[in-house]
């Protein structure tokens, strides 16, 4: 590491991430979080998965040395190959699914610790499935079941009388989501197209009332603490609440319950090396933890007027320099 003309350390901090190109730069989470690190000296690296191979036993990959803001996007300064033990952070921003693909690149990542700091920790984004994690804390989520077996969901919905939200395990912004009424005369059609027909595996939730009247919150963490909040209202006539679907965004404020809850998740969060972590409330219920991409600073910017960015960047020169 050089240090830049102010006496810091400069960093050199590598960003995995889908295309750029299919970004909305000015409400992007990555894109604030680069500008910030450059704005105190640091050189920003960004990269596909594709991009990465492993050469004489050593983690390379394509990279780019980029400028990045919110108001131009990203501008590519030099390309090269870049051996990635030459990083001194490693952010994973890289978006559901969560397949195959998305496995390797954890494990292909791993290989870079304890000399890199990875974020998050490829094993604990392995064991962090967004929906299954839940059920690590299960004394804070609503009803739920996960099968792949439309016959499982359809007596646990008629055990408990109440409509639920149908999600699969491996996606993110609302896509694949369906909310099936207790009475729905198309259940049968509705659980097939969710299961594939009893081959793919879902979670049957709970669908809590609140979330079409007040949405869902949206919860920041990080190293365990809150960081910010947001509340996301679904659009009239939708029951999901995700901004990519037309909700709308609210100020909020945490509840005692939910300082509880953040409280309770703390301890396993940093065991998991889940330093970035974006909580899915609805009415003080767990529904989702989202650990690979979470969104939500440039949202609060635009309520608040906070700079979340600059702890984000606090916390990466922190944990980079202690190695």
């Amino acid at each position: 590491m050089k240090h830049n003309p102010k006496g810091q350390k400069t960093l050199n901090i590598g960003f995995v991430m889908d295309p750029v190109e299919k970004l909305f730069y000015a409400e992007d989470t990555s894109i604030s979080i680069m500008e910030e690190a450059q704005k105190r000296g640091h050189r920003i690296y960004y990269f596909e998965p594709h991009q990465l191979f492993f050469r004489n036993q050593n983690l390379h990959a394509h990279v780019r040395l980029v400028n990045a803001s919110l108001a131009n996007g990203v501008q590519v300064l030099s390309e090269k190959m870049f051996d990635l033990k030459k990083l001194d952070v490693v952010f994973n921003r890289k978006d559901p699914p969560f397949d195959l693909s998305y496995l390797y690149l954890t494990q292909m990542l791993e290989f870079l610790e304890p000399e890199v700091f990875v974020i998050n920790s490829p094993r604990g984004l392995r064991k962090a499935n967004e929906k299954l994690y839940i059920f690590e804390f299960a004394r804070w989520i609503p009803p739920t079941i996960v099968s792949k077996n439309p016959f499982e969901i359809e007596r646990f919905q008629k055990e408990k009388s109440f409509d639920l939200i149908l999600k699969p395990l491996d996606q993110k912004g609302g896509a694949g989501i369906y909310l099936l009424p207790q009475n729905s005369k198309y259940r049968t059609r509705i659980l097939s197209q969710a299961t594939s027909m009893g081959t793919k595996w879902i979670m049957a939730q709970k669908f809590l009332k609140e979330n079409v009247t007040k949405g869902d919150k949206r919860i920041l963490l990080l190293n365990g603490k809150p960081l910010g909040q947001f509340r996301r209202i679904p659009k009239r006539g939708e029951f999901r609440s995700n901004l990519s679907l037309g909700g709308r965004t609210a100020r909020a404020s945490l509840t005692p319950r939910e300082h509880h809850l953040i409280r309770s998740l703390r301890p396993q969060l940093l065991r998991d090396g889940l330093y970035f972590v974006g909580l899915d409330v609805i009415d003080g219920y767990l529904v989702e933890i989202n650990v690979t991409s979470p969104a939500g600073i440039p949202e609060i910017t635009e309520l608040e007027g906070k700079h979340l960015e600059s702890h984000v960047v606090d916390f990466l020169e922190a944990a980079a320099l202690s190695r």
